[in-house]
């Protein structure tokens, strides 16, 4: 079984568990330079955080085909059809201060992988 596989080789590797790649959640405190508060002693900074997708600004392709909608056009309603549609747009989902982030301590915990924000709802089930 995968299971058995993998902790044979942790075994094998040994060390703690804590060794290992776990998750953890921190709080932006400067967007630039990056620093992410762990704990009340602990700051990360930029050479320690590798950043995901969904934590900085990127650009999506987006294709829309065969839409029919009304809409508002200097205060007239119009019908508009949109046959094919295909462009980039940036999704802007840069890290602010204060933003609560989830990340990967990755293997040895000297690196830390941010890889998304928490919702408001996250938080509550987290306090919970």
């Amino acid at each position: 079984m995968a299971g058995e596989w993998l902790i044979n080789q942790m075994n094998k590797r040994g060390g703690h568990i804590n060794d290992y790649a776990d998750i953890t959640y921190g709080t932006v405190i400067s967007p630039k330079p990056l620093k992410v508060q762990l704990s009340e002693k602990i700051i990360l900074t930029e050479p320690f955080l590798i950043l995901g997708r969904n934590v900085v600004d990127h650009k999506e392709k987006v294709k829309i085909k065969n839409i029919d909608s009304t809409m508002i056009i200097d205060g007239v309603s119009k019908k508009v059809t949109i046959k094919n549609l295909e462009d980039k747009i940036t999704i802007e989902q840069a890290l602010k201060a204060d933003d609560k982030v989830a990340m990967f301590r990755l293997d040895g915990g000297q690196q830390f992988y941010i890889f998304e924000k928490l919702s408001d709802e996250a938080l509550q089930d987290e306090n919970s």
